[in-house]
């Protein structure tokens, strides 16, 4: 087992001293954590709540990502925007065509993220949630998050995790 993982956050370095098996038992809980987000997304669709959808549908995607991450023994915390840089980063010498998929859905979530759980400004007035995401926009949200499962449980499943 592995004990040794440095990263550096600000300038400080940290020896983390995790096994593998830390990282992957992390892994498997993120992509459980996305799962139950896609069923929450799933439920607020069926509810006809589009912005809710659209809100568990990117914490899935979210999550799965980080899940992923984290199966590469690098720690995930506080990621913010930077998720898309981060998972790039991590994957840059194993990537793999799909990866680009994951690329662009994080990238689109990121208009949405915001904009389907707080008011905002648009087109010179504000608007809530409700006014902005559609059922359409609900739907396509759904269905990347499904992409984006697939993708990660195919990547940890091959590599024993799942």
């Amino acid at each position: 087992m592995l004990f040794y993982e440095e990263r550096c956050w600000g300038g400080l370095v940290y020896n983390l001293g995790f096994s593998m098996t830390f990282f992957e038992e992390y892994a498997r809980r993120f992509f459980f954590e996305a799962r139950k987000g896609m069923e929450r997304a799933r439920k607020a669709f069926r509810d006809e709540d589009y912005p809710d959808a659209v809100f568990h549908a990117q914490q899935c995607v979210e999550k799965a990502v980080e899940a992923m991450i984290e199966s590469r023994r690098e720690y995930v915390y506080n990621h913010g925007p930077r998720l898309a840089s981060i998972f790039s980063r991590v994957f840059k010498d194993d990537w793999s065509e799909e990866f680009d998929d994951v690329v662009d859905i994080i990238g689109w979530f990121s208009e949405y993220y915001t904009r389907s759980r707080y008011p905002f400004q648009y087109q010179g007035k504000v608007i809530s949630p409700d006014e902005f995401i559609t059922e359409d926009i609900a739907r396509d949200a759904l269905n990347k998050a499904v992409k984006v499962l697939k993708i990660v449980e195919g990547y940890l499943r091959e590599r024993k995790i799942l």
